[in-house]
C-alpha cells in the first residue's frame, strides 16, 4: 500500500491549532497572514478579526508605533535585535489589558514574489510572573526581617529611656501645665515607637510563634464585639461561617493580629460608612486550583474579607505586601499587611486580593487543614480530589470576562468534562455570540466596562428565555443596580472559587 509521505496543508494547520504556544505569522510589512488557536485565546482576537490587519495592534506603546520601523530597517540593512532571539515583552489583549509575554521570532522563506515572512512564537508568562514575584517578596522580607530583628532590639532599648525618662520628668513638672504639654508629646512619640518596634519583632519573627489547633469559626465569634466597637457604628459588619468548618493548625495570637489589622484597614477605605463582611468555608484545592493559588493541593479552610470601600488599583495592590509600603501618609508603618502576608506564608497557605476602584476589596486567603496523627501534630497533604464523572456532561457555555487569563482557567476546567466553551471579552461581544449560537449556559463577570453582568443577564433572560446564567465576582457586594432576579446574586459564585465549585454549578444549572 501508498504510504503518506508528507503533510498536506489541512495536516499544517491541524498542526499549528493544536500548539500550546500562540503562532503568528507577518509579512514583512506587519501584516497578519496566520494566527492559531492558541494566539486567538491569548490576545482575544478571532482569527476573521485580526487576519489582514497589522501585527503593531497587538502591541501596547511605545512598541505600536516603532515597530514598522524596525521591520524596515531589518529588511534593509539585516539588523536584527529580535529575529532569532527569545525575549520578555510587553503585549495587548483585544479589551486593552496588557500582560507579560515570551517572544521568540524567526525568519521563514516566502515563496511569493521577493515578500519575507516571520514566524513568531507567544507564550503568556503572566502565571509565571506572579510566581517569580511572590517568590521575590518572599525573600525580600526574609533578608529585611533578619536585619529589622537586631535594629528592633536596640531601638526597644532606647525607647525605654525615653519612656522612662518622659515619666519620671512628667512626675517631677507635674505642676508646669505648659511643659508637661511637651512631655505628654514626648511619651507619645515614644509609645508610637514602641509599637512599631512590637510590629517589627514580629515581621522579623523574633517574637515566639506557638501554633495550636484552632477553629476560625471560634475566633471570630470570640472577636467579633470587639471587632464591631473597633469599626465604629457606621461599618455594618457581617459574618458568614460555614458549617462544620474544618480546624487549621495556626498561631491564633497572629490569626486574631492579622483579622484586626485588616478590619482596620477596610474601615480606612470606607470614610462614609459601608459593610465589612467575613465569610468562612471548606475548600478542596485539586491539582488545577493549586497551580492557580500557587499551593499544594489538599484541603483549606478559606476565610475572605470583604469590604464596599474605594477600592484599590492594580499598581497599588501589586505592592500592598511589601514591607513600609502605605497609602496612609504618617498614620500607617507599612507593616501590617506585610505581617499578614508572613504569618500566612509560615501557615503554609496563601492570600489572594481582588480589587476595583470605587467597587471595593476582597481578601481571600487559604489555610491547609489541621489533620490529627498519632502524634498528634500533623498538617498532611491531602490526596487529590477529583472531579468524578458525574462532572462529565455536555452543552454549549459561553463565558464572559474582561480578564483574559480568567477565561482561560475556566476552559482549562469545563473542556475536559465534556463541555462545548466559547469566551468573549465583554458584554457587547456576548450579546454578538448569542445572535448566532445556541448557547445553553453564560458564566460571566459581575465587574465589566460599558456593561455589567446584571444588565447582560437582564437582557439574555429576556432575549434568549433558554440560556441558564451564572454570575461571578470577586466582591460579595456586587449587588448591581440593575438586579432583577434576586436568584442570580444569591446563586452568585465569589472568586476566586474552586474547579469543583464552578463543575457543581454548570451541572445544575444544565439539568434544569
Amino acid at each position: 500500500m501508498p504510504t503518506k509521505s508528507s503533510l498536506n496543508e489541512d495536516d499544517l494547520i491541524n498542526i499549528l491549532n493544536g500548539m500550546v504556544d500562540g503562532v503568528i505569522t507577518i509579512n514583512d510589512k506587519g501584516k497578519i497572514l496566520s494566527f492559531n488557536k492558541s494566539a486567538e485565546a491569548i490576545f482575544g482576537y478571532t482569527s476573521e478579526e485580526i487576519l489582514g490587519q497589522n501585527v503593531s495592534r497587538l502591541m501596547p506603546e511605545p512598541d505600536k508605533s516603532r515597530h514598522n520601523g524596525y521591520l524596515s530597517r531589518y529588511t534593509t540593512t539585516g539588523n536584527a535585535h529580535i529575529i532569532g532571539i527569545g525575549r520578555n515583552v510587553v503585549a495587548q489583549r483585544k479589551n486593552g489589558e496588557h500582560f507579560p509575554m515570551r517572544l521568540s521570532v524567526v525568519e521563514y522563506p516566502s515563496k511569493i514574489d521577493n515578500e519575507r515572512w516571520f514566524i513568531g512564537s507567544c507564550q503568556d508568562i503572566t502565571l509565571q510572573k506572579e510566581q517569580e514575584e511572590q517568590l521575590r517578596r518572599t525573600m525580600k522580607m526574609d533578608a529585611l526581617g533578619k536585619l529589622v530583628g537586631g535594629v528592633a532590639h536596640d531601638y526597644n532599648n532606647m525607647l525605654g529611656v525615653i519612656l522612662g525618662y518622659s515619666e519620671i520628668i512628667a512626675d517631677k513638672y507635674k505642676d508646669d501645665s505648659s511643659l508637661q504639654k511637651y512631655i505628654s508629646q514626648i511619651r507619645h512619640a515614644g509609645e508610637r515607637g514602641r509599637d512599631l518596634t512590637s510590629s517589627l519583632l514580629s515581621f522579623s519573627r523574633a517574637r515566639p510563634i506557638t501554633k495550636e489547633p484552632v477553629s476560625i469559626n471560634d475566633v471570630l465569634n470570640d472577636n467579633h464585639e470587639m471587632l464591631s466597637k473597633s469599626l465604629t457604628a457606621h461599618i455594618n459588619l457581617q459574618m458568614n461561617m460555614g458549617d462544620e468548618l474544618w480546624p487549621v493548625y495556626i498561631d491564633r495570637g497572629c490569626l486574631e493580629d492579622a483579622i484586626l489589622n485588616m478590619s482596620i484597614n477596610a474601615m480606612h477605605a470606607m470614610p462614609e460608612g459601608g459593610k465589612l463582611t467575613f465569610s468562612t468555608s471548606n475548600n478542596q484545592i485539586n491539582t488545577l486550583d493549586a497551580q492557580i493559588l500557587n499551593i499544594k493541593m489538599g484541603d483549606y479552610i478559606k476565610l475572605s474579607i470583604c469590604d464596599t470601600g474605594i477600592g484599590m488599583t492594580k499598581e497599588v495592590v501589586s505592592h500592598i505586601f511589601d514591607p513600609f509600603y502605605t497609602t496612609k501618609d504618617e498614620k500607617g508603618t507599612g507593616l501590617g499587611l506585610s505581617q499578614v502576608y508572613g504569618f500566612i506564608d509560615r501557615s503554609e497557605g496563601t492570600i489572594k486580593v481582588y480589587s476595583e476602584p470605587g467597587e471595593g476589596t476582597c481578601f481571600s486567603i487559604y489555610i491547609p487543614r489541621y489533620i490529627e496523627s498519632a502524634n498528634n501534630i500533623s498538617v498532611e497533604e491531602q490526596e487529590q480530589p477529583s472531579a468524578q464523572n458525574k462532572y462529565h456532561a455536555s452543552g454549549k457555555i459561553l463565558i464572559v470576562d474582561d480578564e483574559i487569563s480568567i477565561t482561560e482557567v475556566f476552559k482549562m476546567v469545563l473542556i475536559p468534562h465534556g463541555f462545548d466553551v466559547m469566551t468573549a471579552s465583554s458584554a457587547k461581544e456576548a450579546l454578538s455570540i448569542l445572535e448566532k449560537e445556541d448557547i445553553d449556559l453564560v458564566i460571566s463577570d459581575v465587574i465589566m466596562p460599558e456593561m455589567d453582568g446584571y444588565e447582560l443577564a437582564h437582557i439574555i433572560q429576556h432575549n434568549y428565555p433558554a440560556t441558564r446564567v451564572q454570575l461571578c465576582s470577586g466582591f460579595p457586594s456586587a449587588q448591581g443596580k440593575t438586579v432583577t432576579d434576586e436568584t442570580l446574586f444569591k446563586n452568585i459564585l465569589h472568586k476566586p472559587f474552586s474547579s469543583i465549585e464552578l463543575l457543581q454549578s454548570v451541572r445544575k444549572l444544565l439539568q434544569k
